[in-house]
């Protein structure tokens, strides 16, 4: 099952049983940042040397077969101006509820299951309890061998670790956060893109 940036970061960051944020600070930052990273990925997007960051553009309007890529690729496209990537994560964190759109795209995979729970016996929030944990298992298993590795990351693979680290999602695979990877992660331009447009 291939997922999203965004859905792996929220799969990392969700607890499994209580089906909401345990392990993200910044969530919503960080699914913006992967759904940048995502439009770079997929060559929707760029970042021209302009200015002191740079300009994030739009090259391809081409639908993804995404909705919430698709989503944030119209967000970008309608902009009136383009702007550096640290103010598109911004635009795209406010993308009406990011977090639960990522996580429904879990459940119609079959991956998430969206429910109610309770909050102090008086208020009642959506959550998102795990159904299958293949998918998470699969993914940190991919991360703990990419950051056990001397061969170079994939840029995708890179991407996540990155946005994973200054989320705080990988102190729920590792005790900390693994600092080490930072060589292999600067030698990926679009990874240091996302990762310091976030923090």
């Amino acid at each position: 099952m291939q997922l999203k940036l965004h859905e792996e970061l929220l799969l990392l960051a969700f607890h499994d049983e209580k089906g909401t944020n345990a392990f993200a600070k910044m969530l919503e930052p960080g699914l913006a940042g992967a759904l940048l990273a995502e439009l770079l990925l997929l060559d929707r997007a760029e970042v021209h040397a302009e200015g002191k960051r740079g300009l994030v553009t739009v090259i391809d309007r081409r639908r993804t077969a995404d909705q919430l890529v698709d989503e944030a690729l119209g967000r970008l496209d309608q902009a009136k101006r383009r702007a550096d990537p640290r103010a598109t994560v911004m635009r795209l964190q406010r993308i009406p509820q990011l977090r639960h759109k990522t996580a429904r795209a879990l459940c119609r995979r079959g991956v998430l299951r969206e429910t109610e729970g309770e909050v102090l016996l008086l208020f009642r929030r959506r959550i998102y309890p795990t159904v299958d944990p293949g998918p998470e298992r699969a993914l940190i298993e991919r991360i703990r061998a990419a950051l056990e590795s001397t061969e170079e990351i994939s840029p995708r693979t890179a991407l996540l670790i990155g946005i994973a680290d200054v989320t705080g999602c990988l102190s729920a695979i590792y005790d900390r956060a693994v600092r080490a990877t930072r060589g292999a992660i600067e030698a990926i331009q679009t990874a240091m893109i996302v990762t310091t447009v976030i923090t």
